[in-house]
């Protein structure tokens, strides 16, 4: 089906279910290679090595925060673009989009190559896992290029309507990456470079078998001679920018949680925050995939003026969001012990002491995490770039940091509570940012269709007088009169 006509005509649940539901289950498949990853390192690397690449996966996701504001901000303003008609100008910011990430890829490759040993000494590592997480984060460097495509190619996908194969990317990168990790640790008994080198040749593959189908433009988006339109970039980076300080605002606060938990903690407090991350990793990513999957449909349809259907859409996902996070408070608390131990099987039981406590408190997040991803998303989708930089700015950077200086005073275990506390401020500001985009725009949604409603039936009515009136007027008075009148006449 032509996108165009999916995402104008479906009814709002099949759309739903058709776009929304395989995208979360593709973010799914993702964040399970992700904890596949991190049981595979744990096991067979070891509780240092499985340290290493807690600190330098935040750099990691560094490397990709430039990649993802272009991507997710093209695709913002390519999929409004389309709902106006206007596909010239969506398809030249579609090649800009491609230049823009494999630059990226090569200058940030290229950074963090040379620089990566300066950088984890100024995150506080020291040692065997400054030298692990080094090699873990070169290799990385050397397939970024390629690697930064995978943050854009799945939104152009669904723009083109191509949802299955937007899927399969997921599918095809966690497969092809654990077995490849399993190889490398579990079989051959390599080092912590080959972890980082499975991952990367699963998402380069899988990068390339996205960008297959635009190969010879026979999509709706096409590849053209770039015209290098400022207006057009700013749009980009001005739409993508709440997705970079997110990124950007997230790492700087895990750069900062790394270091107070190696002051207060050391190395049992750092490996404690990696399993954290890693089921927060799983559930969260679950929440912002189904949203993140109706962007082009939001975008599309408020391109078009169809805000009806945008609020339709958007109760199944704020929906689907609520009935996630309690899933995942439910999971987090009550199987808290089997969590952990999954990651770290053979962890200390001094480990297991900090982690299993750390996990429950950290079970309350996903309460209130889905309000403020799901708001997000729907501000980036309607382009609303002050909400969408305000809750990204708050939710990433300030309210955490904030409750990180407020707590640290009180020692290691309070440290557990600054994610709760940092969700909580953002989950009421986000409804604060809700009530503001509802009022604003969507008040009328109502009062409008009634309105359409009766001018069509005066349009009607309108009509059918005027064809009154015309026949009328040809008519000749004989035709005015009845059968009897005529006859007595005659």
């Amino acid at each position: 089906m032509e996108s165009n006509k999916l995402f104008a005509e479906t009814p709002p649940f099949k759309l739903f279910i058709r776009a929304a539901l395989p995208g979360a289950i593709a973010m799914l498949a993702s964040m399970l290679y992700d904890t596949a990853d991190g049981i595979l390192v744990g096991r067979y690397l070891g509780q240092e090595s499985f340290g290493a690449v807690t600190i330098a996966i935040p750099l990691v996701i560094l490397c990709f925060a430039v990649a993802d504001l272009i991507g997710v901000g093209a695709s913002a303003v390519i999929a409004v673009e389309h709902g106006k008609k206007n596909h010239q100008t969506a398809n030249n910011i579609f090649t800009i989009a491609f230049i823009m990430l494999i630059t990226t890829g090569v200058i940030s490759g290229i950074f963090f190559f040379f620089f990566a040993p300066n950088v984890l000494a100024l995150m506080g590592a020291q040692g065997k896992i400054a030298e692990q997480g080094t090699i873990y984060l070169r290799v990385w460097t050397l397939f970024l290029p390629v690697m930064c495509i995978s943050y854009a190619v799945d939104n152009f996908l669904k723009i083109c309507g191509k949802i299955r194969r937007s899927t399969s990317i997921a599918f095809i990168s966690a497969i092809l990456g654990t077995v490849l990790e399993y190889y490398f640790l579990g079989v051959l008994g390599l080092s912590v470079e080959y972890a980082a080198l499975g991952y990367c040749t699963s998402i380069t593959f899988s990068s390339l078998y996205g960008v297959w189908p635009f190969i010879g433009n026979k999509q709706i988006l096409k590849f053209v001679k770039p015209h290098f339109n400022w207006t057009h970039i700013r749009e980009i980076f001005v739409n993508g920018f709440p997705i970079f300080m997110q990124n950007i605002s997230s790492r700087i606060y895990s750069l900062l949680m790394n270091a107070a938990l190696l002051t207060l903690g050391g190395d049992i407090a750092i490996a404690s925050y990696g399993v954290l991350l890693y089921s927060g990793g799983l559930i969260q990513p679950l929440i912002y995939g189904q949203a993140d999957a109706m962007q082009p449909a939001i975008g599309y349809n408020w391109g078009a003026k169809k805000k009806d259907r945008v609020l339709a859409i958007e109760k199944y996902i704020f929906s689907t969001g609520i009935i996630i996070g309690i899933f995942a408070f439910c999971v987090s608390f009550f199987f808290s012990d089997f969590l952990v131990k999954l990651y770290l099987p053979d962890g200390t039981q001094e480990l297991l002491n900090m982690a299993i406590p750390a996990m429950r408190i950290h079970a309350f997040i996903f309460i209130f995490s889905w309000i403020t991803m799901c708001t997000e998303s729907l501000a980036i989708a309607l382009k609303q770039t002050k909400i969408s930089n305000l809750l990204s700015i708050f939710m990433a950077l300030i309210f955490p940091i904030s409750s990180l200086m407020v707590l640290r005073p009180f020692g290691l275990d309070a440290l557990w509570y600054v994610s709760v506390v940092s969700n909580i401020l953002s989950a009421l500001l986000s409804v604060g940012c809700l009530i503001h985009i509802y009022r604003k725009y969507f008040t009328s949604v109502g009062r409008d269709d009634i309105d359409a409603a009766s001018d069509a039936a005066q349009e009607e009515t309108a009509e059918l007088t005027d064809e009154e009136s015309t026949t009328s007027e040809l008519s000749s008075p004989e035709d005015h009169l009845d059968p009897e009148s005529i006859s007595r006449t005659q």
